[in-house]
């Protein structure tokens, strides 16, 4: 799926989804408003189903234990409504059954939909991260630069790319790439990032970072990166590429920009530097 010119840290929820003030909002007027229309309507016109959506609403936006509350307060209103509106050849085993089931029912769809909520969340967690290394993944790592380069031509704040090629190394065994990425992401601030873009490459994105601050960052990567993995000059290519938001540049050209110079730094010191105003 192609990236929008407006999804710039958009975040994927289900058409439904409201805000945790919002479902507060909304679940404090639903609970009441179809209790007092459960009773207007009577035994006979049962209401009681509509409960769900409040429940599920829960469920969705606030977790499982609000949900579970909320069932517990949906099954409190029916319990009330049952009770004033039951008829009198109503047995009261025929009135606690009417109630405990509702109630059961209610607590079901909360564990369903907060089950299915979790589920998807996880999902979408995962799908962020590379499964091997921890890095972020490809298609992750392609929204953020979209967003970034995007802000950095709004606000002329300098944005750097550092593509990092590591070869073959001998004796690198499975926990080989974990470690690489672990000793990339010990030398990061906090608002940076590292990707897995290849099957041994990655990319670091460095915001408001400027020169020659990101060739600094990059010596340092360079350092940790021998010292803790053993790795020789030649076994690691490093590409950087910084842009300063004067002039037009989509995200998509700045990546490819940074890593054709590749190339250039593994025929050269290991090191190639452009830069985009």
């Amino acid at each position: 799926m192609p990236l929008s010119p407006d999804d710039h840290d958009l975040r994927i929820d289900s058409p439904w989804s409201v805000g945790e003030r919002s479902a507060l909002l909304l679940l404090i007027a639903l609970v009441p408003s179809i209790l007092v229309l459960d009773l207007v309507a009577g035994h006979g016109v049962s209401l009681h189903l509509f409960y769900i959506v409040p429940v599920a609403l829960a469920a969705w936006n606030l977790g499982a234990r609000a949900s579970y509350a909320i069932a517990a307060v949906a099954g409190a209103a029916w319990a009330v409504v049952a009770v004033s509106t039951r008829e009198a050849n109503y047995s009261a085993a025929v009135l606690a059954w009417d109630v405990l089931s509702t109630l059961a029912l209610f607590l079901f769809v909360a564990h369903l939909v907060a089950r299915h909520r979790g589920l998807l969340d996880g999902l979408r967690a995962r799908a962020r991260l590379d499964g091997e290394t921890g890095a972020l993944s490809r298609r992750e790592f392609d929204r953020l630069l979209e967003g970034e380069t995007r802000r950095t031509r709004r606000y002329r704040r300098p944005l750097a790319l550092v593509i990092l090629d590591i070869g073959e190394v001998k004796g690198g065994g499975p926990g080989h790439l974990p470690a690489f990425v672990r000793s990339i992401q010990a030398q990061l601030r906090d608002c940076d990032s590292v990707a897995r873009i290849g099957p041994r490459r990655f990319a670091v994105l460095l915001v408001e970072c400027k020169a020659p601050e990101y060739m600094l960052v990059v010596e340092r990567l360079r350092d940790a990166l021998q010292a803790n993995l053993r790795l020789h000059k030649h076994e690691l290519a490093v590409a950087v590429a910084s842009y300063g938001g004067s002039v037009p540049v989509s995200a998509a050209s700045f990546m490819a920009l940074a890593e054709n110079h590749l190339n250039l730094a593994r025929i050269g010191p290991g090191v190639a530097d452009t830069r985009v105003d």
